[in-house]
């Protein structure tokens, strides 16, 4: 009897010390939801916001992006850059220890090593992962990465890329322990071990995913030892009521994006938070690296009486709306009305562009230049995104042109775009690191889809010489040769720039030093939680 008694009073300390580590109710805990499922803490998988923003908590790149999109040091220290563009030499800190984990024996930890790097990166190209993030290694040559010592790395390229400290503040450059793949294997990504300013803890795919603060983590401010929080709380609610109403009730720190159907709700026409919140949340936004468009792909288009096949109606379709519009009326003002080129202008600041307004004239002038009678085309969208075309819709036929709006599932209308079955369709794209050349990618000829990004199959040899030529040149001949890549795009119109998008994020009033930059990153370890 006395046994029993023991070991009940044994097992109930250790539940009740189990249930205090993960106290996530606790009020130094950051609770957010991710309505969109987590389905890897693997860095390789990092190929969506979801899994990027959890995966940003638990490890460390050699470089990252500051507020401004400014690299800065992260697990290396310093680096050099050789005349030519193509050695790149790192050294590394010497105080980033792993979090700890039997992996590692009896010692449960250890410090990174360059040797992580290598074997880091080479699991992207590992068949038997097949990591959606392969294609980073395009820019390298993994056979050229040289390990001088324990903490010194250089890499050499095949060519000069000005974006490659971009690229590697990608999550895919994660530092990962050999260790952690040899005791896990195939369940790494539910048990991830990394450098971060948080470790994981425990997760429930689709109900909770707990992490908990690093207490060895390596970055300080001001001499207080990052980061600030307890623990991070990861809810997977799907219903876009129930998120915001838990929100409302303070269940959530902060909510990232506002739903078309929930922006009234909280913001004005002029994207200000409404007073009767003013005292319980605040809305940060930034410029964020994502442009909507539409777009043409005629590859495949069977009707050789489309009136898609003129270059001079999809100008006129591009002088025939208001993007003002759109961005005032439709988006609260929480987007700049795309007016510029592709490339969002926080990333062009350097160079300009003739974009499209809303001319009516130059619609009429346009269509005078075709002989083409039946101006009737199809749209393809999803329902995200249907007010928008629905504008486009009724402005066009002022003019007389019909647009047929075709609503898919995201599923569906990814495959049709992918697949070149829609003609014209709407699309966007976030930029994978911050410089134009990764937008102005997505119409090179070589990246045609299905096997790349150029969904509208733009093909254009001096455009694909500029493109080429960008990898060699300094900023300043880049900025101009960017420039000229854009006003080709422009002047054959196989897109219609329709706005720029911004990270838009309401907090709890008791959050601080929550900020946001245009990758709409997320990082935690500045984050303070206050008593109020």
């Amino acid at each position: 009897m006395f046994q029993f008694h023991y070991y009940f009073f044994i097992y109930f300390i250790l539940i009740f010390s189990c249930n205090n580590n993960i106290n996530e109710d606790s009020h130094n805990f950051f609770r957010y939801n991710e309505s969109s499922s987590i389905t890897s803490l693997d860095p390789v998988f990092t190929n969506n916001q979801a899994n990027i923003w959890a995966v940003n908590q638990i490890f460390n790149t050699l470089v990252e992006l500051d507020n401004n999109l400014i690299i800065r040091p992260s697990l290396a220290k310093e680096w050099k850059i050789s005349s030519d563009g193509l050695k790149y030499t790192f050294l590394l800190r010497d105080d980033v220890y792993y979090h700890h984990s039997p992996c590692f024996g009896k010692d449960s930890t250890r410090l990174i090593s360059s040797k992580d790097f290598l074997f880091s990166i080479s699991r992207l190209s590992d068949e038997n992962i097949l990591s959606p993030g392969s294609w980073v290694l395009d820019y390298l040559d993994i056979d050229k990465i040289k390990i001088l010592n324990d903490s010194i790395i250089e890499i050499n390229l095949p060519k000069p890329f000005p974006g490659l400290l971009g690229l590697l503040s990608m999550n895919y450059f994660s530092f990962i322990p050999k260790e952690a793949i040899n005791y896990f294997g195939s369940k790494f990504s539910s048990n991830p071990i990394g450098t971060g300013p948080f470790s994981f803890k425990y997760w429930k795919k689709n109900e909770k995913l707990i992490l908990l603060k690093n207490k060895n983590y390596f970055e300080y401010e001001e001499n207080a030892r990052l980061p600030y929080l307890d623990g991070i709380s990861i809810s997977f609610l799907t219903q876009k009521e129930s998120v915001f109403m838990n929100f409302i009730l303070g269940k959530f720190d902060f909510v990232s994006g506002l739903d078309n159907s929930f922006r009234d709700e909280f913001i004005d026409e002029k994207g200000k938070i409404l007073s009767k919140y003013d005292e319980q949340f605040s809305i940060i936004s930034n410029q964020y690296m994502n442009t909507e468009y539409l777009g043409f792909n005629l590859s495949k288009l069977s009707n050789k009486s489309s009136p898609l096949l003129s270059k001079y109606f999809r100008k006129a379709l591009n002088y025939s709306f208001d993007r003002d519009v759109i961005s005032k009326y439709l988006r609260n003002g929480l987007v700049l009305p795309g007016k510029k080129g592709f490339v969002p202008p926080v990333l062009s600041n350097c160079y300009e562009v003739n974009g499209y307004s809303y001319y009516p004239d130059s619609v009429n002038y346009y269509l005078n230049k075709i002989s083409i009678e039946e101006l009737d085309i199809t749209l393809n969208t999803t329902s995200d995104y249907l007010d928008i075309c629905e504008y486009i819709q009724y402005s066009a036929q002022k003019f007389g042109i019909k647009i047929n709006i075709q609503v898919s599932s995201p599923s569906v209308h990814r495959e049709l775009v992918s697949s070149s079955q829609a003609h014209l369709f709407r699309a966007s794209w976030i930029g994978d690191y911050p410089d134009p050349e990764n937008f102005l990618s997505l119409f090179y000829s070589k990246n045609k889809s299905p096997n790349g990004p150029n969904y509208t199959h733009f093909s254009h040899e001096i455009f694909d010489s500029l493109y080429e030529s960008s990898f060699y040149e300094n900023d300043l001949k880049r900025c101009s040769t960017f420039a000229k890549m854009e006003q080709i795009i422009l002047d054959e119109s196989m897109i219609i720039p329709l706005y720029y998008d911004y990270a838009v994020r309401l907090v709890s009033k008791d959050i601080s030093n929550m900020s946001i930059n245009s990758m709409n990153s997320l990082s935690l370890k500045k984050v303070k939680k206050n008593n109020r």
